[in-house]
């Protein structure tokens, strides 16, 4: 057992996909969202876990990677110094990966985090159980998706308009819901705020609330 838990080699893999112009309290998002796919090996299996994909993050990731091979998928509290320890040099600005996030996360818990969640992968699958299962019991089978709305663009600059188009007022988030709740069928409604003034966003809230008397809506303020 003791081998089969040992650190073979990491593999991070970058990834890019489209993004809509969502708004929020700081920007924009851009039109492609950079992840990275994080692959721990040891003798016989794998983990994943998943973070940010900017330059500036690949390059934390793997300084901390190339510290973190050889040891066991166990030893999560080494994992995590060994991650600062990798950050002492770092000269790099920004990595936050995400277009308009806002994260008090620190560095070192950005660094250390994808690596955690892929040696938990692992440590489930050589018990023989769930990650849930390994971290005290799942306390539900099934959870409800939320229609996620976004003040946002009809499209990126220099782009056309996207399939659901601008939603800059409470007529166009109202059109948002009814086009995402049509197609998925969702029954619960979140809106992220922090982009107009209160009073602006109060009405679309009100103008939901018209629209979906029905459904459960919840405001992120983003602010």
């Amino acid at each position: 057992m003791a081998q089969r838990s040992i650190i073979k080699d990491i593999v991070i893999t970058p990834v890019a996909f489209h993004d809509m112009p969502l708004l929020n309290s700081v920007g924009v998002h851009e039109p492609y969202a950079l992840r990275s796919i994080i692959e721990i090996i040891t003798e016989d299996s794998y983990g994943l876990g998943e973070s940010y994909g900017d330059s500036a993050h690949l390059d934390r990731l793997q300084k901390a990677a190339d510290k973190i091979k050889g040891l066991s998928i166990y030893s999560t509290n080494i994992i995590y110094q060994k991650c600062v320890e990798s950050l002492k040099t770092d000269t790099n600005t920004g990595g936050d990966g995400m277009g308009g996030m806002v994260t008090t996360a620190s560095v070192a818990d950005k660094v250390f985090s994808p690596f955690e969640v892929a040696c938990l992968d692992l440590q489930g699958k050589l018990a023989g159980i769930s990650v849930s299962d390994l971290l005290g019991g799942r306390v539900r089978d099934q959870v409800q998706y939320s229609a996620y709305l976004f003040y946002k663009w009809g499209g990126h600059p220099g782009h056309e308009d996207d399939e659901y188009g601008p939603a800059l007022d409470p007529q166009g988030v109202v059109k948002q819901a009814k086009k995402i709740i049509d197609e998925y069928c969702f029954k619960a409604i979140k809106l992220k705020g922090g982009v107009f003034p209160p009073a602006e966003e109060v009405a679309a809230i009100k103008a939901l609330h018209e629209a979906f008397p029905d459904l459960p809506f919840r405001l992120d303020p983003n602010a």
